[in-house]
């Protein structure tokens, strides 16, 4: 089977994929994953030719999941795509910011499973909010809505500081309705780019105790775990995605929290 997910909204996208990996996790429990960005290695596609093609005696299926695919012209890389369009057991996940070019437009197309994550407005953009705010178990006044969802119209990456600004909320002790003046007194302008800047830091280095210093930075400024975990999960790569995948598994089953799981791979990387 082929999962084709594009679209210049990252954060949807990319809790698309985890959603997608916890599923199959839970329905295969021998799971083999691979994954690789054809943005940073344009040659990966064969690394998941030959983690498709080979024999697999100890596993129920596999999962292969491939960042920006568009950016190989290769036609043995779209042979190998077709291939396995209908196949029962083993998934390709493609994930990409951008429409399929030409000779992938059939991505778009039956048996495919194609998703669009456009940037949101209007409705959309509220009905997505609303299931956030759901989900951290916090109400705003409608003036405060329209106050939040007018602020989030005014930014690029709106699911990305949606979901920042949220976590950051879902800390407070109060349950009563936020009033538009108390959201206006929250909501940080000047630092919620930095969590990514950080993030990316932490991908960048193997050094754990670099690692951990910089995690540390985060919690001392009071940055919401899960919109820590969020950033991290949006960068990584290959074994680090998988681990990350893992971990979030483990975070909604109850068997950790979002700070235990950020510690274990700041200190153990991809080693889960």
């Amino acid at each position: 089977m082929v999962i084709y997910l594009y679209g210049p909204d990252s954060y949807r996208r990319e809790k698309k994929i985890r959603a997608l990996l916890s599923e199959y996790k839970k329905k295969y429990p021998n799971l083999d994953l691979f994954s690789v960005d054809l943005e940073d290695e344009p040659m990966g596609w064969e690394k998941v030719r030959d983690f498709l093609n080979q024999p697999s005696m100890f596993v129920d299926s596999k999962v292969a999941v491939v960042k920006n695919p568009g950016e190989t012209k290769e036609k043995e890389w779209l042979k190998i795509i077709k291939s396995f369009l209908k196949e029962e057991k083993t998934f390709l996940i493609l994930s990409e910011g951008k429409k399929p070019l030409k000779d992938f437009h059939f991505l778009l197309e039956p048996p495919v499973r194609a998703q669009e994550f456009g940037v949101l407005g209007g409705r959309p953009l509220e009905m997505f909010v609303r299931e956030e705010m759901k989900t951290r178990g916090i109400e705003f006044t409608p003036d405060a809505l329209r106050f939040f969802l007018g602020f989030l119209e005014s930014e690029g990456e709106r699911s990305w500081v949606a979901a920042a600004e949220l976590d950051k909320l879902s800390l407070l002790e109060s349950k009563k309705p936020l009033s538009r003046g108390e959201l206006e007194s929250y909501i940080n302008y000047s630092l919620k780019f930095e969590v990514f800047r950080v993030t990316r830091e932490i991908l960048s280095t193997r050094d754990w105790k670099e690692r951990a210093s910089l995690l540390e930075r985060l919690f001392l400024q009071r940055e919401a775990g899960a919109y820590i975990f969020n950033s991290l999960a949006y960068g990584a790569r290959g074994s680090e995605l998988i681990a990350l995948a893992d971990y979030d598994v483990a975070v909604k089953s109850g068997r950790m929290e979002y700070e235990e799981a950020l510690l274990r791979f700041a200190l153990l990387g991809s080693r889960t």
